[in-house]
């Protein structure tokens, strides 16, 4: 697997929530868009990460498990340290995860950061925990109307939000020459579907690829932090 990230706080944000960890050995791929505030969402977002890296390394059972288990990890340890310094309450992270294995992959997801695998189709991996996402996917409202919706960035999950947070996971099949893209909100709120799957199919390796993503929510002001991860299976 060939994988390139990247990070960038965007044009009208002062900082940046989100994170981001790849780690080949483990076949694992991690994006995390941190919320509740300068500090609380950058702490959220980055303990999830540390802690849910943490916990793949060392379990050995079935993956669908684990990487419930080191989600359900990472949200204790977010409640935890919430609830132990007073000026990072109410903060919380989503997350998306992907584990790369040699005939399938299995995805953990919360909230609405997203995985999409990609070859001629352009086929999302995870739901979107949105209140308009959660609309859309019952077909009460159109694609259109959800990136309008009023509540396009409440969250229905998300880390750090329940003690008993309600996590995604699932299993699918790949074919080699297939690409993964993981990516927060700040491309997908201003990047349609079609401009993803056109700039991660094009020319140039992965990192001009990247750079083609990103340049995208650039040009559209990138109102929110922008992370990508692309790999090549």
């Amino acid at each position: 697997m060939r994988v390139v990230g990247t990070s960038n706080p965007g044009l009208v944000r002062g900082n940046n929530e989100d994170a981001y960890a790849i780690r080949r050995d483990l076949g694992l791929l991690l994006v995390a868009d941190g919320m509740g505030g300068h500090a609380a969402g950058e702490e959220a977002s980055r303990l999830a990460v540390r802690t849910i890296v943490r916990s793949l390394e060392n379990w050995r059972g079935q993956p669908e498990e684990g990487v419930k288990e080191a989600l359900e990890a990472a949200n204790r340890g977010i409640l935890a340290k919430a609830a132990a310094a007073p000026a990072l309450a109410g903060m919380g992270t989503t997350c998306t995860l992907v584990l790369v294995f040699p005939e399938y992959l299995v995805t953990g997801q919360i909230g609405d950061s997203m995985a999409f695998l990609i070859d001629s189709d352009f086929r999302p991996l995870t739901g979107d925990h949105s209140v308009s996402g959660q609309l859309l996917a019952a077909g009460k409202i159109t694609r259109e109307e959800a990136a309008q919706h009023p509540q396009r960035h409440v969250l229905t999950r998300a880390l750090g939000i329940d003690t008993c947070p309600e996590i995604e996971v699932g299993r699918h099949r790949w074919q080699p020459g297939q690409k993964l893209l993981l990516c927060t909100d700040g491309l997908t709120e201003v990047v349609l579907p079609q401009e993803m799957h056109k700039a991660a199919t094009g020319s140039g390796g992965l990192r001009t690829r990247v750079s083609a993503l990103l340049g995208l929510a650039l040009e559209r002001g990138a109102p929110d932090n922008v992370t990508i991860i692309l790999a090549q299976l």
